[in-house]
């Protein structure tokens, strides 16, 4: 499947061609045209290779005739039609495919993945969140030129939460608290935090409007960047609403199922993070071996062999899911800053110093305490245990 069009033949359980390929364009005249074609032929099942986003459509029409519908991981593709040989055309990829679902074990094809189905909200999530990176770069841009003092007030990350984006999405600029009283100000700003506290916001009241009178501001407050800060503003809300939104539908989702109920109860692995790595992972229990695993994440050594030398200590291949690759460094990451805080025997903790005691740069011990968890993790969900705190 490419995007626009495939490569169709028909083939029977003894690989014989019943119908040579030939191309179709993803148009509804020429798929009635192939459904017409194979008609008179009995139990077909519909098998494709996944590509990106192009196959959805095929995959739905031939549901909606009540097809069987077989769709193929491209690693499972490329791992069972490995040759020496360079001859690669999609008509030879046609056979290849049909070939792979009528050799591998049919119960593969059989199982319902629960978990697997969130996939679609998880690829949502990083994009949302990779755009709110780029937003809150901008944001941080257009406060610097506007009015660069919001950062003597709202620092570090303070910048980024509800309260700070509320109050400069209506004051964005110093003219606008010329006119205002500190007590009006901070009503507003107690407003934002949800509490009826206000004298708890006085001073940075106080201190915004003496900020305000000393500030150099480099635009009037009509400007088209005082009007793109607002924007970008909205534009920072809305996609936290989004993301919000997504965490408690996926949670809602998995909270009850076997799986979530083992990984979360792994130390310092929380909700959100257990069903990102269960919608990337699917069902880890598939997986014949925790190497498999590994590899299918990518974090898989690379060794390179040629004569008498060979490197064995190569870097990850970074083939597999690198989505679950960031959402297990992200797991580690948290891990060892929450545990060295509060949980110094917490067995990644200690492993990871035992990588830098090795002299191992940072991201090493971080990738190696990632492959870690997943070893642990499939040990207790193969063999349907919580983690004991001891």
């Amino acid at each position: 499947i490419a995007k626009g069009n495939s490569m169709v033949c028909l083939v029977n359980s003894n690989l014989d061609i019943l119908i040579k390929p030939f191309k179709i364009n993803h148009k509804k005249g020429e798929l009635n045209y192939l459904l017409e074609k194979i008609k008179g032929h009995e139990n077909i099942t519909v098998v494709m290779e996944s590509t990106s986003i192009y196959h959805l459509p095929i995959e739905k029409y031939f549901k909606d005739f009540n097809y069987k519908v077989v769709v193929l991981n491209p690693l499972i593709v490329k791992q069972n039609t490995g040759t020496l040989r360079k001859t690669k055309t999609d008509k030879i990829d046609c056979i290849r495919i049909a070939k792979i679902y009528l050799f591998l074990d049919p119960e593969y094809f059989e199982k319902v993945d629960e978990y697997i189905t969130l996939n679609p909200l998880s690829r949502q999530y990083f994009s949302l969140d990779e755009g709110l990176v780029r937003l809150k770069n901008r944001y941080k841009q257009l406060i610097q030129v506007v009015f660069p003092e919001f950062e003597e007030v709202f620092e570090d990350e303070e910048i980024y939460n509800d309260i700070a984006l509320n109050f400069i999405h209506d004051f964005p600029h110093p003219e606008y608290f010329y006119t205002k009283r500190t007590n009006y100000l901070s009503n507003v700003l107690c407003k934002y935090n949800g509490t009826t506290q206000a004298f708890r916001f006085k001073n940075k009241a106080s201190k915004l409007k003496t900020l305000a009178y000393d500030s150099i501001w480099y635009v009037p407050k009509d400007s088209y960047e005082v009007h793109n800060l607002v924007q970008v503003v909205e534009l920072i809300i809305e996609n936290k609403n989004k993301i919000s939104s997504i965490k408690s539908n996926m949670i809602d989702a998995l909270k009850d199922t076997e799986l979530f109920k083992i990984i979360s109860s792994f130390p310092q692995i929380g909700q959100f993070q257990t069903v990102l790595l269960l919608a990337e992972l699917g069902d880890i229990r598939r997986f014949k071996s925790y190497q498999s695993l590994i590899a299918f994440c990518g974090l898989d050594s690379i060794t390179i062999q040629s004569g008498s030398s060979i490197n064995v200590h190569g870097s990850i291949s970074k083939t597999g899911n690198k989505y679950a690759r960031k959402t297990l460094f992200n797991i580690s990451w948290s891990i060892i800053k929450i545990a060295s805080h509060c949980n110094k025997n917490h067995p990644i903790l200690i492993f990871f110093r035992k990588k830098q005691s090795e002299s191992k740069h940072y991201y090493t011990c971080l990738c190696a305490c990632s492959t870690k968890i997943l070893r642990i993790l499939y040990a207790m969900c193969t063999n349907n245990k919580t983690y004991i705190i001891k």
